[in-house]
């Protein structure tokens, strides 16, 4: 089956997720270029998997125009979801060293974190009849197994990245650590808020709801740029 894109999902996925894309990549490159220690380098990677989830977004897009819905259509999908996701646990990641030190988290314990998480956010892949494209616009539709169990693996990652923002929040004195730490809390809640938002678009399927998540998507694309903001920027 082949598609053409709606002049909605063309701006969206070419301009809007093109842009950010670009300044995910810009913004890891200017957390690099201060110092490649670990925790530059784990907020780079939240940057960067999510840059390449939206590059990948771009790509098999139009490959549903040329080539119609395809095996290699479903795994570009399914990979730019997970890295999407992996973003997630680069984040958590980040606010333990943060918390906890580098002594406590260290490099084996942070490696076992990211590999366990994305072990089982892969088992996303084995849902039968998890990823489904539909037949009247290409737009893609998750089953409820798929999205339930995409969100409880990516919750069990949320909810103590939140969790222990927070608390760092709270122990600050200086008013304008504090300041800082609310751009990041700000860009960390947009991103979970896009993540779900983004889960039950795709799960629902409901074309009014699509229309209203993708202009409320475009503000949290928008405000991941506190994350760099408050910290990113920080960081030497």
């Amino acid at each position: 089956m082949f598609f053409q894109l709606d002049t909605v999902r063309f701006i969206q996925i070419f301009v809007v997720q093109g842009f950010m894309s670009f300044l995910y990549f810009f913004m890891a490159y200017l957390i690099l270029r201060r110092d490649t220690k670990r925790l530059n380098l784990t907020l780079s990677s939240f940057y960067i998997s999510i840059g390449i989830a939206g590059v990948l977004n771009m790509i098999y897009a139009p490959m549903q125009i040329f080539m119609g819905t395809n095996e290699i259509v479903y795994l570009l999908h399914f990979i730019t979801y997970y890295l999407y996701c992996s973003g997630l646990i680069f984040l958590l990641a980040f606010i333990l060293i943060l918390t906890k030190s580098e002594r406590i988290i260290s490099l084996k314990v942070e490696v076992s974190l990211i590999l366990i998480f994305l072990l089982f956010l892969l088992g996303m892949w084995f849902i039968p009849g998890g990823i489904e494209f539909n037949e009247y616009d290409g737009k893609p539709h998750w089953n409820w197994p798929f999205g339930i169990y995409a969100m409880i693996i990516c919750s069990i990652v949320i909810i103590p990245t939140l969790f222990y923002s927070l608390q760092l929040y709270v122990k600050f004195d200086n008013e304008d650590l504090k300041k800082k730490w609310r751009y990041f809390i700000i860009g960390v809640c947009a991103f979970f808020f896009l993540y779900y938002g983004t889960t039950l678009s795709n799960v629902l399927n409901d074309p009014l709801f699509r229309t209203l998540w993708s202009i409320l998507g475009l503000f949290s694309l928008i405000l991941l740029s506190c994350i760099y903001l408050g910290v990113g920027k920080q960081l030497k």
